[in-house]
């Protein structure tokens, strides 16, 4: 009787912690459909009545919603692809081979995790002015495509240590080259793992709002997120300054990518956890 009440109180605080934090979602899809005066209106109403598309006509017609989608899928298609290629390569050597001073070299490579990114923006910011890359793509897509993710790296390495040596040494003997061992053998077993390291960079590279309005300063550059503030600081002109029906359907279309992605592939994200060994 106590265990099924246990039950049943943990039933009940899932219930309001996933209508608290549900709640704001909620809010922006209503309000992305109210129309100007339902917005303004005190007390606010929670639904809309009756509901509007005008704020995502707003964004397609007088927005360059669709530049900024195109901007933020390159950068996004970028990094995702430069981090699974080059972290796979790191975390694997560091995994199955040995070298002078390797331990050193590793801590020093996961100390960088504890260092925050803005510390770094200001020389990044020098180096990429003298090279002449400021407002360009690079500076946002180089960093991981040189195996820049330190986070990526530990998800991976966790895995490859548990890959049994005995596969590896049979495909040896056999005659197969390290490059095909990892390619062939190893990385089939790794697809799960490599799904979660793509979806954390897929998430962490659309939402980047930091990076892009440091080094971006062309309008038709913007990625989503910059793209949102922009909109939010020229709606004044429209209508209404309290009038946010544009930014919600905005904010909406940009969130909408990451929550389809992960409802659609839940199960694998979760496998990819538990393969890595980052259990609670």
């Amino acid at each position: 009787m106590l265990k099924k009440s246990r039950n049943v109180a943990w039933f009940l605080v899932c219930i309001v912690l996933g209508t608290i934090f549900i709640l704001p979602f909620l809010w922006i899809i209503s309000t992305s459909l109210m129309s100007t005066e339902q917005i303004v209106k005190y007390p606010p109403e929670l639904f809309p009545s009756p509901f509007t598309l005008r704020s995502f006509e707003y964004i397609f017609k007088s927005g360059n919603f669709f530049t900024y989608l195109k901007n933020s899928s390159i950068i996004t298609v970028l990094n995702i692809l430069g981090t699974l290629i080059s972290t796979t390569l790191v975390a694997y050597g560091f995994a199955k081979y040995e070298a002078p001073l390797k331990s050193l070299w590793f801590a020093i490579l996961m100390s960088t995790m504890m260092v925050p990114y803005f510390v770094t923006i200001i020389p990044l910011y020098n180096i990429y002015a003298k090279l002449k890359l400021i407002n360009t793509f690079v500076p946002l897509v180089l960093p991981n495509m040189l195996a820049g993710s330190a986070f990526s790296i530990f998800l991976l390495l966790q895995f490859f240590k548990t890959f049994p040596a005995e596969i590896e040494e049979a495909a040896r003997i056999d005659g197969c080259s390290e490059l095909k061992i990892l390619n062939n053998i190893v990385l089939p077993n790794t697809k799960a793992v490599l799904f979660v390291v793509a979806i954390f960079m897929f998430a962490w590279t659309w939402n980047d709002y930091f990076g892009p309005v440091i080094f971006l300063n062309d309008q038709n550059k913007y990625t989503l997120a910059v793209g949102l503030v922009f909109l939010n600081s020229s709606i004044s002109g429209y209508k209404d300054a309290l009038d946010q029906g544009p930014v919600m359907a905005m904010a909406l279309l940009s969130v909408l990518p990451i929550i389809i992605l992960y409802a659609c592939f839940q199960k694998y994200f979760i496998k990819g956890i538990v393969d890595s060994g980052l259990k609670g």
